[in-house]
């Protein structure tokens, strides 16, 4: 018979914040957490209807049916309650300014750049009138998010991977740099000025011309690097930012994602991905990928659907995007693009997919493993396993039901929101 040493209640006082690395939150081994009677959406293993997940040092130690619990562990009694993984977004501009305001994710003085990383410009409270967005995201079950430059130029800079938690960006910091992050099609900006790109072949003239400059760079350091074991005075090239991060591209350290909208763009982002052997390729908000559902499956192209979920063929036939492509073989994830739509609604961006009739569980995953896998990180983050972070919610009904309400939300085993 198990000893329950404490019931720690879903409606406790309200708690929502971040705990700063070094903190006593973030210090020393920890009492093993039990979290009970829930039904428990594992995402990779199936659903439990009523459950157990065992948690210590930040990590999930045991899920299922049939789980003991230690003595001495807390305990949450989550009857009648659901639990999933933490909620991630795949394509996010959270803590960069507000959409249609002064942000922060577009240097608009040239349409390549890709030596800007996105962490220099997050702001971990959020900005202007949507101070807060970081604590209303977590109050939604969204514990991680890939920030990314926005999309005003060619190539817009580095993303990163952060965790809702911590009092600094740096605190954040899962993964950086995440991807390089792209934009195909016309440029406004640019063409009112009479600047390249004024035309969609422009615009992906660039990203062909930043690639072959970064294979000069390349060849240069080669040449160097031989010379200089000749003769160790040997002058270096100038050293070009710009160079150095499209060189991670070129050497396949990290994969692409471009925003794109239309067919044809789409299709140029995959004769790009092709020409220069992109690690990988995804596509933000691609709205006329069911044109081409068939290609994208086939050369294994992610689309991150949204913020636009809904959209209509030539004939005026509604397609629910995320659905059509599922069904052709197409991976996605379901973004909110915050904020666009704000950081908190992402399960609400998943639940639009399921009200026009896609399969609840690959909506789910849409926003827990498949942007995991996008980020590479998979083994740590996106289903409920063994050896996972312990991001997850506990919800108080199905997560696509909106009147559910997030009762607990945790990250690395701690509680960082508690409703009332």
């Amino acid at each position: 018979m198990r000893k329950i040493v404490a019931v720690l209640g879903l409606f406790g006082v309200l708690s929502v914040g971040f705990a700063p690395a070094g903190s006593a939150m973030a210090g020393a081994e920890e009492k093993v957490v039990a979290i009970v009677n829930a039904r428990i959406l594992t995402v990779t293993k199936g659903e439990i209807a009523k459950g157990t997940v065992l948690i210590a040092n930040g990590k999930i130690l045991e899920v299922g049916a049939d789980v003991n619990v230690p003595e001495g562990a807390r305990v949450i009694d989550a009857a009648g309650c659901v639990v999933s993984p933490g909620l991630v977004d795949s394509h996010s501009h959270l803590g960069l300014g507000p959409s249609g305001g002064v942000t922060e994710d577009n240097e608009m003085s040239d349409p390549v750049t890709p030596q800007l990383r996105v962490i220099d410009s997050i702001h971990p409270e959020g900005t202007g009138p949507d101070k807060g967005q970081f604590r209303n995201a977590l109050a939604e079950g969204v514990t991680t998010v890939i920030a990314r430059p926005g999309s005003g130029n060619v190539i817009g800079g580095q993303s990163a991977v952060i965790k809702l938690r911590g009092g600094t960006v740096d605190d954040m910091v899962v993964v950086f740099p995440a991807d390089m992050k792209m934009a195909l099609g016309r440029k406004g900006a640019y063409a009112s000025k009479g600047v390249m790109p004024v035309t969609k072949m422009g615009t992906a003239y660039l990203v062909r011309q930043a690639m072959l400059d970064a294979a000069d760079y390349r060849d240069a350091l080669a040449r160097y690097a031989k010379e200089k074991a000749k003769k160790p005075d040997a002058a270096p090239p100038a050293r070009d930012l710009k160079k150095e991060a499209m060189l991670k591209v070129l050497e396949r350290e990290i994969p692409v994602h471009i925003h794109v909208s239309a067919a044809d763009d789409i299709m140029t982002a995959v004769r790009l991905a092709g020409e220069f052997k992109f690690l990988g390729l995804s596509l933000g908000h691609a709205e006329e990928a069911y044109k081409v559902a068939d290609e994208l499956a086939k050369h294994g192209v992610v689309v991150v659907v949204g913020p636009r979920m809904i959209t209509y063929d030539d004939d005026g036939k509604l397609i629910n995007l995320a659905d059509y492509l599922v069904k052709r073989g197409v991976e996605i994830n379901i973004m909110t693009d915050a904020d666009v739509v704000q950081e908190q609604f992402l399960r609400y961006q998943a639940a639009i997919a399921v009200k026009y009739g896609m399969d609840p569980a690959e909506a789910l995953k849409a926003i827990t493993i498949n942007p995991a896998k996008l980020a590479g990180l998979e083994k740590r983050i996106g289903s409920i396993e063994a050896g996972k972070d312990a991001d997850l919610v506990v919800f108080s009904g199905d997560p696509f039901d909106i009147q559910s309400r997030t009762l607990k939300v945790m990250i690395d085993g701690k509680v960082v929101y508690e409703a009332k």
